[in-house]
């Protein structure tokens, strides 16, 4: 794993915010499972979060697994209205 905070790390976060980039262009939608991490319940870190603004900027649907996590960013990834699945990913259509 590479060292939060270096160099190299800054180098590669690059790396995976223009793959991603890439990646949305021919995406039709992004499914965000978004699980309990470090006792938060429905996580969606800064990485994700980012992706989700893409993919509403791009007019792309966003399906969430889990119900979304409450926190300061609550109202933004309100914003971005997500189809959120209630743990069932036979609600994607």
């Amino acid at each position: 794993m590479l060292e939060q905070g270096s160099q190299v790390h800054a180098a590669w976060k690059r790396d995976r915010f223009a793959e991603t980039a890439d990646k949305m262009s021919t995406a039709d939608a992004v499914l965000v499972l978004n699980f309990e991490k470090n006792g938060q319940a429905n996580y969606i870190g800064g990485a994700t979060f980012l992706e989700m603004y893409d993919a509403f900027m791009a007019g792309k649907k966003i399906f969430v697994y889990n119900p979304l996590p409450l926190g300061i960013l609550n109202d933004e990834l309100n914003g971005m209205d997500p189809i959120l699945l209630e743990n069932d990913l036979s609600n994607i259509k």
